[in-house]
């Protein structure tokens, strides 16, 4: 590189004049190495904005899972208390459910003996019917036979009015 020649010598000329050693112990006066270095100091500024964007953005985040989390435990007690009233609600409307269907079952049973009972009572009732009905009937013919035998007993003393004798159906 050719030295310029500053009139007004000053500290950051003097800079310029005498190439400056990197970390990497290099040369830092090459352009390419002059510009990977400029580069880098980029990337890293944008690496740092990128973590503070970041890194603000996680802070709101905690903060909201904080918010969440106190707003849960606000209303978790309300909400369990609610929940736990509506599981008794559910289990006295099994037990009534269970009840009334015992009372049903008895119900039925009931009705079931007191229709076979009315069957049976109808069924004793119709018995009674076809014997008095028998009863009748052979007391009719009874009758009839004793009426018979009188009429003949009658016929034989009055033998002159056997013509004039009905007969009598059976």
């Amino acid at each position: 590189m050719a030295a310029n020649v500053n009139p007004n010598p000053t500290p950051e000329a003097n800079a310029v004049a005498i190439p400056e050693i990197g970390p990497d112990g290099l040369r830092r006066e090459s352009p390419v190495i002059a510009y990977t270095e400029q580069k880098i100091e980029e990337e890293q500024l944008q690496l740092q904005k990128y973590i503070q964007e970041n890194y603000s953005k996680i802070r709101d985040v905690e903060r909201e899972l904080a918010n969440l989390s106190m707003e849960m435990k606000l209303t978790s007690g309300p909400k369990k208390a609610a929940l736990e009233h509506m599981r008794k609600k559910i289990e006295i409307s099994n037990e009534k459910i269970r009840l009334a269907r015992q009372k049903e079952e008895l119900a039925r049973k009931a009705w079931e003996e007191a229709s076979k009972a009315v069957k049976d009572e109808e069924a004793f009732k119709q018995k009674l019917c076809e014997d008095l009905n028998n009863l009748v009937q052979e007391s009719s013919n009874a009758q009839l036979a004793r009426l018979e035998e009188l009429k003949r007993r009658l016929e034989a003393l009055n033998p002159s009015r056997s013509s004039a004798s009905v007969p009598i159906k059976s």
